[in-house]
């Protein structure tokens, strides 16, 4: 608000400053119109004369406007418009008494003026008063659109942030009951197989937890998530889980959603390894193509016929993030057939941290 303050004012100030040359280019120009000569003191010091005294007023003529708004709407306006008429004639005999006691200070040859003809300057000077009051209020009203437009903006954001916590907080428990799931299946049947899926759930839990705040990461780190999640799956499917990553370098560092991967690499492995009794394997791609983000996460399982591929809560999940986050700018789809495995393809707009 301060750096917005100290705009308006250098405005107002350059403003009086172009005055002030305008000035001085019409009183050269008259003088030289009518032949006369010209003395500089009176081409410069009454242009700055003018500007410099309206300048001081400036700030009084905002407050006032400010202290007896006209555009409140309130029932008080009327006399509000006579405060102002009072001000107006006040303030440019003041002015127009400044003016001649400084003219005869600074010895600038002038014609010579009256006070009764100073008085009768009223209708030259009285509406310069006015635009100053329009010229505040229109500076007043320019400052509340701006803060309304920076609070709807800073509103609009933090119910962004709200929901994409609200839908990772539902992500996060998905995958950990899952996880929790499989480890008990296996502590029966072998504990040890058991015991390593549970330090690597920890180890998945704790990238988590360092950046509880994070709805995007890089790419690099997205990916350490998921192959920390199929490392936990290769436990469940030794010797039948085989992992390919297809990545081009210059991918890496693009910011995507947190945990953006893990339903799709989730997915691939429930609905194309498990369901595989010789098992097979799971590729994850990503290249930048045309500014954009291309991912993919494929599995080599039996596949289904595309009426039959639905939308679980991992995924619907992941499409309402990237709805909040990228709008109509993103697009999600699904690619499968009999014996053909699943394709999950992701174009999202190539982003870095900032």
């Amino acid at each position: 608000m301060l750096r917005l303050e100290r705009m308006k004012w250098g405005r107002i100030a350059l403003a009086w400053g172009l005055f002030a040359l305008f000035m001085m280019g019409l009183i050269y120009g008259q003088a030289i119109s009518r032949g006369a000569a010209v003395h500089w003191r009176e081409v410069v010091l009454i242009p700055l004369l003018h500007s410099f005294l309206w300048g001081l007023l400036t700030p009084l003529v905002f407050w006032l406007a400010s202290r007896f708004d006209l555009t409140g709407g309130q029932r008080k306006w009327p006399a509000y418009l006579l405060v102002h008429a009072g001000a107006s004639l006040v303030l440019t005999l003041a002015y127009r008494f400044w003016y001649l006691l400084l003219l005869r200070v600074l010895a600038v040859p002038a014609d010579p003026v009256s006070w009764s003809a100073a008085v009768s300057s009223l209708n030259v000077w009285v509406p310069l008063y006015w635009m100053l009051l329009l010229a505040a209020y229109a500076l007043e009203l320019s400052d509340r659109y701006r803060r309304r437009s920076l609070e709807a903006a800073r509103l609009e954001t933090q119910l962004v942030q709200a929901q994409l916590q609200a839908l990772k907080m539902q992500l996060n428990p998905h995958f950990l009951f899952n996880t929790l799931n499989a480890i008990t299946a296996l502590i029966g049947d072998d504990p040890k197989a058991g015991q390593r899926m549970t330090s690597k759930l920890g180890q998945f839990l704790r990238l988590v937890l360092d950046q509880p705040e994070a709805q995007q990461v890089t790419l690099a780190q997205e990916i350490r998530f998921a192959s920390l999640y199929l490392e936990i799956e290769q436990i469940r499917f030794p010797d039948r889980l085989a992992l390919r990553y297809e990545l081009d370098p210059a991918t890496l560092e693009a910011m995507v959603p947190s945990l953006l991967l893990q339903p799709l690499v989730e997915n691939a492995v429930r609905h194309g390894i498990a369901r595989a009794v010789e098992g097979g394997s799971i590729c994850i791609q990503a290249q930048r193509r045309n500014g954009r983000l291309l991912l993919e996460v494929q599995d080599d399982g039996p596949g289904a016929t595309e009426s039959a591929s639905v939308r679980g809560i991992g995924l619907r999940n992941s499409e309402d993030r990237l709805r909040t986050l990228y709008g109509s700018r993103y697009t999600l789809s699904i690619h499968t057939a009999p014996a053909q495995g699943y394709t999950v393809r992701l174009d999202l707009p190539f982003v870095l941290a900032s």
